[in-house]
């Protein structure tokens, strides 16, 4: 399930059709499968960012009780190596290396693991503040600081 409250950038950067929705319940049915293995964290559920365009890619972060990635998805299947293959995926935070793979039911994606096992994580709602402040730093977005507090603003909630 996409993660409600994550949204992306604005209106260049939307999308006709998601894939996050898509994605998750792939995941969602891979989870009671995973749930017996030791990397598996019970306590987190699956999630994925909104998913942004980037030139010929789209791309986003999903969180699974076992992992999470950055996940970004070519444009054209055929212009990416083969599965198992390595492909580099230029943002405007930056560039990452991701391996890339067919994912049944979905189609060729590259991912680059963010965390994996998913054992420092206790809380659904921080693997989501994670997953799209990783989403934002690689589409250079920076996060605004909180302003300064005197003592004005403090007690009367004004400059």
């Amino acid at each position: 399930m996409s993660w409600p409250g994550l949204a992306h950038a604005g209106p260049a950067n939307s999308l006709p059709m998601d894939p996050a929705p898509r994605l998750a319940a792939l995941w969602q049915a891979i989870a009671p499968r995973m749930a017996e293995l030791p990397i598996y964290n019970p306590k987190l559920i699956v999630q994925t960012t909104d998913f942004r365009r980037h030139g010929t890619w789209t791309v986003g972060v999903a969180v699974t009780p076992w992992f999470m990635n950055v996940v970004a998805i070519p444009d054209d299947p055929a212009a990416v190596p083969l599965p198992g293959g390595s492909v580099a995926v230029a943002l405007p935070g930056g560039e990452i290396e991701a391996i890339v793979s067919d994912l049944d039911g979905f189609g060729r994606i590259a991912s680059a693991s963010l965390f994996s096992p998913m054992d420092a994580f206790d809380d659904p709602a921080v693997t989501g503040v994670t997953a799209l402040a990783a989403l934002n730093t690689l589409f250079g977005i920076a996060e605004e600081p909180a302003p300064a507090l005197d003592r004005r603003r403090l007690f009367f909630g004004r400059p």
